[in-house]
């Protein structure tokens, strides 16, 4: 009912009644109702990730104090260790033991350690080998002072002798090669890839690039070898990988050797000719050479110091040339070799990617 609707006071003088203002119902605004809440879970939120990165600096300070307090202490016991080298310099000596240790536990470098032994060879399988040097076995007479380095080129150029040429050795893993850009670097010799044996199925298996590598070496001037991987695990099975090589290069000019590459496979303990004695693979080399030899080529043996002294017995077959796979600054072998692979990243003009970089030290071929 609207005020205006009472009856008026018919008294002289008398004002009608002033209007109440209306009552408060005592409920918030729908807004203030919603947003509240929502507030205060942000706030709870804020709270919570202000603590969560509290917790993490104080988690990362921790760890970082604790990554500097063992930092100091491998600091020390370095410098601790470096005294009692300093200790033993200022002796002019050393236990050789104690230097052995030293070498083990830092795993130096087969290369280092090699400077300071000249009645041993140095190589790594499953540790350091300190091999005795054979004085019966036929010695080489390279002086190395006469070997020159020029970026990853190797130059060998003595008073007396040959001067060494330079070549590679190619597989499929070279992709397509510009021979004649490979020629105009200085190469004069390749090694090429025939074939392998799978090392799973025993499969005799022709590299793919076989016949354009050695087709476009001779075209451009490059003197020709070649080489086969080997997976053979008796002697016939070496035959046959002769055979399946010599087969595959009739009708080629090959002047330098055909080798016989045979190497762990580390990538798999099942490699089929893995766990072959010393003596199984000797006798398995010496069938696939006399079986080059008797075909009019010059067999060849392919090998690492490790593979020489300890996969093979390397006195049953000093009469075969050796190719020597050492990636030192010079070779550290003193036995007779022709051949040094001295890097498998060098980089030649024509080649995609590194390739393998070798001198050959007769000129015999």
């Amino acid at each position: 009912m609207n005020y205006n609707e009472h009856p008026q006071n018919t008294q002289a003088g008398t004002n009608p009644p002033s209007p109440r203002p209306p009552r408060q119902s005592g409920k918030k605004p729908i807004a203030a109702q919603i947003l509240a809440p929502i507030l205060g879970m942000l706030t709870i939120i804020l709270a919570i990730l202000l603590a969560t990165v509290c917790l993490r600096n104080t988690y990362l300070q921790r760890q970082k104090e604790k990554a500097e307090m063992e930092a100091e202490t491998a600091v020390a016991k370095l410098q601790d260790d470096l005294q009692q080298l300093q200790a033993h310099l200022d002796n002019d000596t050393i236990l050789i033991e104690d230097f052995k240790d030293n070498a083990a536990r830092y795993n130096v470098s087969a290369e280092f350690i090699q400077r300071f032994f000249d009645d041993v060879i140095i190589y790594k399988d499953q540790g350091i080998v300190y091999e005795p040097i054979d004085p019966n076995l036929p010695k080489n007479s390279y002086d190395w002072s006469f070997l020159t380095r020029q970026g990853s080129r190797y130059s060998y150029l003595p008073d007396n002798g040959p001067a060494a040429k330079l070549g590679i050795d190619v597989a499929k893993f070279q992709e397509e090669i510009d021979w004649e850009k490979v020629a105009a670097e200085g190469i004069r010799f390749a090694m090429v890839r025939m074939g392998y044996r799978g090392y799973g199925t025993g499969a005799l298996m022709t590299d793919p690039n076989f016949q354009q590598n050695v087709e476009g070496a001779l075209e451009n001037g490059i003197d020709v070898g070649v080489y086969f991987f080997s997976q053979a695990i008796n002697e016939n099975e070496a035959i046959e990988e002769a055979e399946y090589l010599l087969d595959a290069i009739k009708g080629y000019n090959i002047k330098m050797p055909v080798v016989f590459d045979m190497e762990m496979i580390a990538e798999s303990s099942t490699a089929r000719a893995n766990n072959l004695s010393p003596q199984q693979r000797t006798a398995i080399t010496k069938a696939f050479c006399s079986r080059i030899k008797l075909a009019g080529y010059t067999p060849m043996i392919y090998g690492n110091p490790g593979w020489m002294l300890s996969k093979v017995n390397f006195e049953e077959l000093t009469e075969y040339p050796l190719w020597l796979a050492q990636y030192y600054r010079e070779p550290f072998f003193p036995y007779e070799f022709q051949m040094w692979q001295y890097t498998n990243t060098g980089r030649v003009n024509g080649i995609n990617g590194n390739v393998d970089l070798n001198l050959c030290f007769t000129d015999q071929w």
